[in-house]
């Protein structure tokens, strides 16, 4: 957020420039008033453009083999251009290289899911997933498992194929796609 606020305050000081500039350029007959005003213009744009651009420049930072599995996207009343094209706030993911089974032939996965949102540090929440029965469970650290790698009184989430976290580690199609 600090280089968010840097930013924004530096495109508000061009702007200014560009508006002392079109002042000197048309001999002062644009009023006083255009400095300010071509000020707060970037920086609105310097920051619309910095959420725009957050997403894609957070994925970068992470390990290529990365699965986006679902986003959460931002519209305000207070950000009208996002009800033309609202921007991505957060969004979960996980990395297949990190995915193992309980126990060969279980079908039961454990997962590194990553929650990941705009001005908070990045949650890695692990999960447990069982493709046959459509259905993921939080991972504790009081989760205990039997010889064959299932786990013992899991609270199951039976969420159907749909389901973006089932879709993606299950390679199904999801109703968005």
């Amino acid at each position: 957020m600090f280089w968010t606020l840097v930013t924004v305050f530096i495109s508000g000081f061009a702007g200014a420039g560009i508006g002392l500039l079109l002042r000197q350029i048309t001999r002062k007959r644009l009023p006083k008033g255009i400095v300010p005003i071509c000020a707060g213009l970037t920086m609105i744009a310097a920051t619309v453009a910095l959420e725009y651009q957050w997403a894609d420049g957070m994925r970068r930072t992470m390990p290529e083999d990365l699965v986006i599995v679902t986003t959460r996207e931002q519209q305000a009343w207070y950000q009208p251009w996002t009800y033309v094209r609202p921007w991505v706030r957060g969004f979960i993911s996980y990395s297949p290289a990190e995915t193992v089974e309980t126990a060969p032939g279980s079908g039961i996965s454990v997962v590194q899911l990553r929650i990941q949102e705009r001005w908070n540090p990045q949650m890695i929440r692990p999960a447990l997933v069982d493709c046959a029965g459509s259905r993921w469970a939080d991972l504790t650290a009081s989760t205990e498992f039997t010889e064959a790698g299932i786990p013992v009184d899991t609270d199951w989430r039976t969420a159907g194929p749909d389901d973006p976290i089932i879709a993606a580690l299950c390679d199904r199609e999801t109703a968005e796609d």
